[in-house]
């Protein structure tokens, strides 16, 4: 039901999967610019770099791995998209997995490889500080939960 809601135009049926109807609007800004930064690293490819074949599958390898990683931000970014944030950690979670999958595109291509790593990994840092320092990251329900299991909720405010 969450996944049909996520891209859906009814309001009712997205209301009843938890997500509210104004944040379709990021939701579907997040998956164009994760479509469209590796289709633009394919579209706009060059020559790849002349290395052993070796290297080769291990730079591949790699890049895989990375856009695992890409994907797993994606789609945790859409799940925290759902309910509102800090605008700078809306922008981070927008643009965080699209910078990791044009970078693991890039590097897939073998082309520039220390320009690909430093936007993959800008997008890999800047989305694990968005979610790490983010204290309605887990929704009221999650958090309850792990009050309940012993855990304590510590929220740091400048006023603290």
């Amino acid at each position: 039901m969450v996944q049909a809601a996520i891209l859906s135009t009814d309001p009712s049926g997205m209301s009843a999967a938890g997500i509210r109807p104004e944040r379709r609007g990021h939701r579907v800004a997040m998956l164009g610019l994760a479509l469209a930064a590796p289709a633009a690293v394919v579209a706009l490819g060059g020559d790849a770099a002349a290395i052993e074949p070796d290297l080769a599958r291990l730079i591949r390898f790699m890049a895989l791995l990375k856009a695992g990683f890409a994907l797993g931000a994606l789609v945790v970014g859409l799940w925290r998209i759902a309910r509102p944030a800090a605008p700078w950690r809306e922008a981070v979670y927008l643009a965080a997995p699209a910078l990791m999958l044009a970078g693991a595109a890039a590097l897939w291509q073998m082309q520039a490889f220390g320009p690909a790593s430093i936007v993959l990994h800008a997008g890999l840092f800047g989305f694990l500080a968005a979610a790490l320092t983010d204290p309605d990251f887990f929704p009221p329900g999650l958090r309850r939960f792990g009050q309940a299991a012993g855990g304590g909720e510590r929220r740091l405010s400048p006023t603290e």
